[in-house]
This record gives structure tokens, sequence and C-alpha cells, in this order.
């Protein structure tokens, strides 16, 4: 990604959280997390991955989000209308690499259990 793309990107990711943080029903009231925001080098595409890490309620977060997707560009317009010609279009991603790192760790947690209760029988 250039360095343009970059900058976008960040400043995407910083008017969403705050977006998001306002509007709580735009994410079904949940704790979300923007974990990364891919922009197209035209920057009029903008991939948004959300870790919604430890969420009972996943599947209606991204609901909301669907349903919610107008709603939420026409408050990025808002905030970024005087940086951009053309408002992005957004896409939601949901991020599970907190709940992989989580089951890995469970997992070597198992690994290591079962290595010392090994140890401890001879």
């Amino acid at each position: 990604m250039g360095l343009r793309q970059e900058k976008f990107a960040r400043q995407i990711q910083r008017d969403l959280g705050d977006i998001f943080l306002h509007h709580k029903d735009y994410v079904a009231g949940q704790f979300v997390t923007i974990s990364q925001v891919m922009a197209s080098p035209d920057l009029s595409y903008i991939k948004v991955y959300l870790s919604l890490f430890n969420s009972p309620k996943r599947a209606q977060v991204m609901q909301a989000l669907d349903l919610y997707s107008r709603e939420i560009r026409m408050e990025l317009a808002k905030k970024i209308r005087n940086q951009v010609k053309k408002v992005p279009e957004l896409t939601f991603f949901e991020d599970d690499t907190l709940d992989y790192v989580q089951h890995m760790d469970e997992v070597f947690a198992a690994m290591k259990k079962n290595d010392d209760t090994d140890n401890n029988k001879q």
C-alpha cells in the first residue's frame, strides 16, 4: 500500500472509531475494535476489519453493520467531505485473529498440562 493509501486508511479508521463510539446502535451495542482498514489505490473502496473479541453477538453486529451501512457512510462523509472528492464504499469483515490466538493458547496450555502430567508419572 502506498503512503497516500496508508494515511487515508488511518484517517478512516479514526473516523469510523469515533462514529461507532457515538452511535452504539451501528454495532448492536457491542464493543468493537477496528483492527485494520485497507484502501484501494483510487481510495474509492475501503475494507474495514473488525475485531469482535469475546462478543456473544457476532452475527448481530455484522447484520447491524449491513443494516446501517448507508448511515455509517453518511456520517463518514460529514467527517471527510473536505478531504476527498468521493466518499468511499465501505465493506465490513470480521477479523477473528484474536479468537484464533486464544484458541492456540488454550491448545498449547493443554499440551503443556499433558506434558507436565506425563513427566510427573515417570
